[in-house]
């Protein structure tokens, strides 16, 4: 074990979580280490057979958000949790499946990027900070990959249960067969979930207030029920021959979003992706298709009730939004050298189509989502070279991107909107195009230890929603319009960081500053009536983490992470300059018992205060909070494990700064983090 943890320290993999012999790595990249592209490869190996012990595995988001200090979650409700990363959320940062871009359909994401793959599916999650991706378009602050399991070689296969408070139950099992020439792996997983209970002993239900309340005889309606089913092909006629396909299908249904005014009724997503690799010419090409549909409505809300001048409504509802979107893509890339200069060259392309209608008592907004596309084709180009101590690298990207709505799609109520607000001063296509890249030097002390600094521009292009949403309101209440003459974001950022080790002691750390020209915020703007829109602004945003690993003897070692960052404004029309949703400092601290068989984990999460908000917005304060989790199991024969947990063990009441959202997405109620959580995890591989 003392072998085992000690390669840890000189490797950047980061475990998250695992049962028994199957392994979810969590893997953070840095600036310098993402330029090593062997090494980094090499170091994934060190790691295979190590033990990460179980969390209840409720949400994937929510699981980065406990062990990554600079990751936080967007609590919405019991499931789907949307990730922060460095103060970065939404479309500032990529989260990719397998290099795959998907996108949630829902305008208020219920259904973030990240939601769509179950953690039984998961093999790996690589976190890469700041602007140094050119693979991929639009990574403005960072890039999440998602890695699925891929099929073995031989028959084999797992199952796996977790069950916990409030009902809840997740259940999975896998199978794989596979020879020389063809591998498959199949697998199911269930979800099931009442809603939970804060630490003042409420359901989340009953937070809601006014009309977005729930019904009482909805407040232990079912908080979820998510079917996940998955395959993966691997063809291997021979040495020089790699060809991957794979499919997954997952069904959410019944999924309350307290946080919001509506709830998903279903969420149903396709994905297929396919990846042929051939190793002569270290060629890889893949291509992938997804399609998401998604209905929301306030069917157990108390504004559902029979409504409109005493007249009865049958159909259910009195607010309803039909969403759907379908993105297909595909990428050439080639690594090969020059002389000692490894180079990797690619083509990328992507069309994200995105169209959503809505109902709000009589009015028909059609196409709130205008049936958008997105056409994106860009090249890239990345290079890195060893020079005595020094490795430095560079990347360089150019990408032409169209953005264009389909005005036929736009119904009655909400056809003039743009006239209304912009007058005649807008366009529903538009075309960028420009140029991003980075340059990293890394310093090498010796093998171990190493200091870097790097410089990344990098741009994002504004999504459908911050162009072109539509969205006619009643009465009084405040329109929601996009703005078509969004500017794209551009990213300056320096980064900078260190690596140090000695014997069985690891520390990193980083620190950055992101200049932000035309970043897309926020803003009210006046026509027949006040409308939330999207303004062009100046900001920026600095911030660093450093973590902490020691290995105190040959079974217990500690780590200690911690993360803040900070957001102002430089410019636009504001009378408050702190950003808003940028949470405060953040600390997490775990001491580790692990002797091969039996395992204890006791973990601290602590943040501060946040007073830095965004009172334009009406942002409000949160409070500091400090919670304990604790985590034991045993290891039975190598293949099987039992594991109790208890996440917040003083059964604390507290919410994280991303609990409450701004104007117009939020039904003006924060939503609690789970109170006390009791757990069994119980697995077995055959």
């Amino acid at each position: 074990m003392k072998k085992l943890l000690a390669a840890a320290l000189i490797t950047p993999v980061i475990i998250g979580i695992s049962s028994a012999q199957e392994v979810l790595k969590i893997r953070k990249i840095t600036v310098a280490e993402e330029i090593q592209q062997e090494e980094t490869t090499g170091a994934v190996k060190e790691l295979e057979e190590e033990f990460i012990k179980l969390t209840r595995q409720i949400d994937l988001g929510e699981i980065l958000s406990n062990y990554y200090p600079e990751i936080n979650h967007i609590r919405k409700g019991g499931v789907a949790n949307d990730i922060v990363l460095r103060g970065f959320g939404r479309d500032n940062i990529n989260v990719l499946i397998d290099g795959m871009r998907i996108y949630g359909a829902c305008p208020n994401r219920m259904d973030p990027p990240i939601f769509h793959i179950s953690t039984p599916q998961v093999k790996e999650v690589q976190i890469l900070e700041g602007p140094f991706d050119v693979s991929n378009q639009g990574s403005l602050a960072g890039l999440i990959n998602v890695i699925s399991k891929d099929p073995q070689e031989g028959t084999s296969g797992s199952f796996g249960f977790t069950g916990g408070f409030f009902d809840y139950i997740n259940g999975s099992i896998q199978g794989n067969v596979g020879n020389e020439l063809i591998k498959l792996l199949t697998g199911y997983n269930k979800q099931f979930s009442h809603p939970y209970k804060s630490g003042e002993g409420k359901r989340i239900t009953e937070y809601p207030q006014g009309m977005s309340a729930y019904k009482p005889s909805e407040y232990n309606h079912t908080a979820f029920n998510i079917d996940n089913l998955w395959a993966k092909v691997l063809f291997t006629p021979n040495n020089e021959h790699n060809l991957k396909l794979s499919y997954a299908f997952d069904e959410a249904k019944d999924v309350l979003y307290p946080y919001l005014m509506m709830d998903a009724m279903y969420d149903r997503t396709h994905r297929i992706n396919g990846e042929y690799f051939l190793k002569p010419y270290n060629l890889k090409i893949s291509a992938y298709w997804n399609f998401v549909r998604h209905d929301m409505q306030d069917r157990w809300r108390v504004s559902s009730i029979p409504w409109t001048n005493g007249t009865k409504s049958t159909r259910g509802y009195m607010m309803r939004t039909l969403a759907k979107t379908k993105t297909y893509g595909g990428k050439i890339e080639k690594n090969f050298r020059i002389n000692d200069v490894f180079i990797t060259t690619g083509l990328d392309a992507y069309v994200r189509n995105w169209k959503a209608d809505n109902q709000i008592m009589m009015l028909d907004n059609k196409g709130m989502i205008p049936d958008v596309d997105i056409t994106n084709i860009g090249v890239y180009i990345k290079g890195s070279k060893k020079i005595n101590n020094y490795i430095i690298s560079a990347g360089l990207r150019f990408d032409n991107t169209k953005s264009e709505a389909n005005e036929d799609a736009l119904g009655e109520a909400n056809k003039n909107i743009y006239n209304e607000y912009y007058g005649n001063n807008y366009d529903l296509s538009k075309t960028d195009s420009y140029l991003t890249g980075n340059l990293v030097i890394r310093y090498k002390f010796n093998k171990r230890n190493s200091v870097y600094i790097g410089f990344g521009h990098t741009v994002r292009v504004p999504d459908p929603e911050e162009r072109y949403i539509a969205l006619k309101k009643p009465m009084n209440k405040p329109d929601w319009v996009g703005n078509p003459n969004l500017d794209y974001t551009k990213n300056d950022e320096v980064d900078a960081g260190f690596e140090y080790f000695w014997n069985l002691f690891g520390l990193k750390g980083n620190v950055f500053y992101s200049d932000l020209t035309d970043y897309i915020y926020l803003t009210k703007i006046s026509g027949n009536k006040m409308a939330m829109s999207y303004q062009n602004i100046d900001a920026h945003i600095y911030g660093g983490d450093i973590s902490l690993i020691a290995i105190l003897n040959d079974y217990v070692s500690f780590e200690m992470g911690a993360a803040y960052q900070r957001g102002k404004k430089d410019s636009g029309n504001y009378t408050d300059s702190d950003l808003a949703e940028i949470p405060p400092l953040k600390t997490r601290a775990a001491l580790k018992y692990d002797n091969g068989s039996f395992f204890g984990i006791i973990e601290g999460i602590y943040s501060a205060k946040q007073d830095k908000v965004d009172s334009d917005l009406n942002e409000k304060e949160t409070k500091s909070y400090i919670v304990f989790n604790l985590k034991t199991g045993y290891v039975v024969y190598g293949k099987g494990l039992i594991s109790i947990g208890i996440d917040n063990i003083f059964d604390k009441n507290y919410y994280t700064h991303l609990s409450y959202f701004r104007n117009p997405f939020s039904s003006g109620v924060r939503i609690p983090e789970p109170g006390r959580f009791i757990y069994l995890n119980v697995s077995y591989n055959f």
